[in-house]
């Protein structure tokens, strides 16, 4: 059967703690380690100084240029903007001015000027110095002032101020260059517009003069009275419309009239002398029947004589208003003729008028459109002789807006870091460096290596080199029943039951287990491992072979899980509440044998577990030796919980595992201390970790590590 241990947590108890030394101790340490120190310093140092020679000082020079704002670039100031040099300076004009200053025509130019001065000595090409002149020059604005800051950094004082003076002094000469290249070339365009404005004004004052000469001057009163006449004209047309309009409408309404109330309506039959009377009497009449009507009612005989009466004062008044009519009709058809013969003349003199105003406006707007050319030509010609003169006065009285306000002076001493500021940082950096080469020397020095002699130090014997039980090896141990190292162990621990004075039965079944306690002073030494790999060599040996993990504090140690024929655990077994028959688990069946295993399913506190363990653990092996031959107790560290100290005062054999390259000097020798406090001394020591070793014999396979026993 392969066996596959489980994975374990990190623990977390006392070996978890740093490195971690009192001021007091640190002294001790450098004077303990002062050859380290010593030479980790001198070391550092030397090597330092052959860095710093060859390092080269840089100075920087510094100078200050301000813009003015005398000048306008590509334009003049108009009439709202100040010409005395106070206009406002935008960041953008900053940046693009600090860009001009490391232009390739401004470096070219101090290029070309510091090589006439024969600064640069050896022979440079133009491109290399324009380079150089880029590298070292620095520039950037001073607050939100109009002040640029300009810096050159060089190994040399002199030559960086020599430097940074030409490339500023090139600098104005350019960007003045420019601005009076521009100002001559708008001085010339402007005068060249003027020319042509004074031709184009020539030209229309000649057209107007001689349209004026063809078509004549215009007065002005003229127009106005067309304009009043055609106005009058429209009144009267519009008069003499609603006029046509009222008889249309009368006309209308008496030929269309049914009714007596109809033609009593038209002025010309109401105004007639007949129907005047016969309307007046037909009133009256109309009158005297609804008083009588109201008193006798309409059946009445008087009734009836008065509606007869008014029946026939009716008809006479009908007959008389329908021959009146006929005459309305005729002076109403002559007076919508006469008023449509008038408002065809008017319309027609109105016409007349405006066709004669529209020839007046079209003569006028050609001469207006005229006057209207030769007045912009003239102010074009103003404007541009103003601004000839204010471009020639400029250009006389022109001043850079450029002005080196602070020129380059030579540095005094080097940036930083210079020489010396590097020997000091060299100085602190080897101080520090040798006191940490010192720590980590301690700090290594405190952990066992291979060649570590535990008899002369500790006094406990060595008993076995393991390599390093891991997982993969483990299980490569299992597979491989001939492993030298723990096979050795094995052995060691079988020689020492059958030798064991007062032993009863034969040497190869002892009555009376061998208890083998196998301990270290920090967990992650490996005695879990090592104690399972010992007890599946053991029973391959054919012995009886019970692992007890007595480590209640991290039960996730063991390596199996609970099968359905076990109903406890060791817990349940110190506690009175099971048998230790319910809660040994079998491992590994075949040839190879196998063994029993017995240990916690769940964690216990810690002063609970080591109850237990005082009370039961003594007990509980007293009752276990006659079924076995070994008894392998897996204990927890020393240094950890005092569990281990318990175990190990009922043990035969006192195993104390230690690991190459893990294990602490002074942890070892606190966790010796310990048991010797109580009058327990280790047995042996086992070596895990160790550097592998050919083993005697048949050569394993070459993913399988081999040791031998000492």
């Amino acid at each position: 059967m392969t066996y596959q241990p489980p994975q374990q947590p990190p623990p977390r108890s006392h070996e978890d703690r740093r490195f971690d030394p009192s001021l007091g101790e640190l002294v001790a340490i450098l004077w303990q380690r002062r050859g380290v120190v010593l030479i980790g310093f001198v070391g550092i140092l030397v090597l330092a100084v052959l860095v710093i020679s060859q390092w080269s000082e840089r100075y920087l020079a510094v100078a200050e240029v301000g813009i003015t704002g005398h000048a306008q670039q590509g334009h003049m100031a108009g009439a709202d903007e100040p010409r005395d040099g106070t206009s406002r300076i935008s960041a953008q004009e900053i940046e693009t001015l600090i860009a001009e200053m490391k232009s390739q025509d401004v470096l070219s130019a101090a290029a070309a000027v510091l090589r006439g001065d024969g600064i640069w000595g050896a022979p440079v090409s133009h491109a290399d110095a324009i380079d150089r002149l880029r590298a070292g020059l620095e520039a950037k604005r001073i607050g939100n002032a109009a002040v640029i800051e300009v810096t050159f950094q060089s190994p040399s004082a002199d030559l960086s101020a020599e430097i940074l003076q030409a490339i500023l002094e090139s600098h104005v000469w350019w960007r003045e260059e420019r601005q009076k290249q521009d100002l001559r070339r708008q001085l010339q365009e402007t005068t060249s517009h003027y020319q042509t404005a004074q031709r184009d004004l020539e030209a229309r004052e000649q057209s107007l003069m001689g349209w004026q000469r063809e078509v004549g001057v215009f007065d002005g009163e003229e127009g106005k009275l067309m304009l009043e006449r055609i106005y009058a004209l429209d009144a009267q047309a519009e008069e003499i419309s609603r006029e046509l309009a009222v008889a249309r409408v009368a006309l209308k309404d008496a030929r269309d009239g049914q009714k007596l109330s109809d033609l009593l309506a038209i002025s010309e039959v109401a105004n007639n002398p007949i129907v005047s009377q016969l309307a007046e009497r037909f009133d009256a009449v109309r009158s005297e029947y609804v008083a009588l009507d109201q008193r006798y009612g309409p059946k009445h005989p008087v009734m009836q004589s008065k509606s007869r009466a008014l029946e026939n004062l009716r008809a006479e008044l009908w007959d008389a208003a329908k021959r009146a009519s006929g005459s309305a009709y005729q002076a109403l058809d002559l007076a919508v003729a006469g008023a449509s013969e008038k408002l065809k003349l008017v319309i027609q003199q109105r016409d007349q008028w405006q066709l004669r105003m529209v020839e007046r406006h079209g003569r006028l707007q050609g001469q207006a459109a005229l006057v209207r050319a030769v007045e912009a030509a003239r102010a074009e010609v103003l404007e541009l002789g103003r601004e000839t003169q204010n471009l020639q006065r400029d250009f006389g009285a022109f001043r850079s807006d450029l002005d080196i306000l602070r020129p380059a002076a030579v540095p005094a001493t080097a940036e930083f870091p210079n020489q010396r500021d590097l020997l000091l940082m060299a100085l602190l950096a080897a101080g520090f460096g040798a006191v940490v080469a010192a720590l980590l020397r301690h700090y290594f020095d405190q952990t066992i290596d291979d060649d570590f002699d535990v008899e002369a130090v500790f006094g406990p014997r060595l008993f076995a080199r393991i390599p390093i039980m891991g997982e993969q090896d483990l299980q490569t141990r299992t597979r491989n029943a001939g492993n030298e190292a723990v096979g050795h162990l094995a052995v060691l621990m079988r020689i020492m039951l059958q030798g064991k004075p007062g032993t009863p039965g034969t040497p190869e079944r002892p009555q009376q287990a061998q208890v083998i306690a196998m301990t270290s002073a920090v967990s992650g030494e490996g005695k879990s491992h090592l104690a399972r790999a010992l007890a599946e060599v053991l029973g391959g040996f054919g012995a009886r072979v019970l692992l007890l993990n007595a480590d209640l504090h991290d039960p996730d140690a063991d390596p199996v899980k609970n099968t359905d024929d076990v109903t406890g655990d060791i817990t349940a077994v110190l506690a009175g509440d099971c048998l230790s028959a319910h809660a040994i688990r079998r491992i590994g069946q075949g040839e190879r044998g196998g063994y029993d295993y017995l240990g916690a399913n769940f964690p216990v506190p810690g002063t609970l577990a080591t109850g237990l363990l005082e009370a039961g653990l003594g007990d509980l092996i007293a009752e276990l030796r006659p079924r076995y031959d070994h008894i392998i107790v897996d204990t927890p560290p020393i240094l950890s919980v005092a569990d281990a100290i318990v175990v190990m005062g009922g043990a035969d054999v006192r195993l104390f595992v230690l690991r190459c390259g893990q294990s602490k000097r002074r942890d070892i020798g606190q966790a010796m201390a310990q048991t010797r406090a109580v009058g327990i001394v280790p047995d042996g020591v086992i070596l895990n970790g160790a550097r592998p070793r050919r083993a005697y014999g048949v050569a394993p396979p070459a993913n399988v590590q081999t040791e031998q026993m000492l």
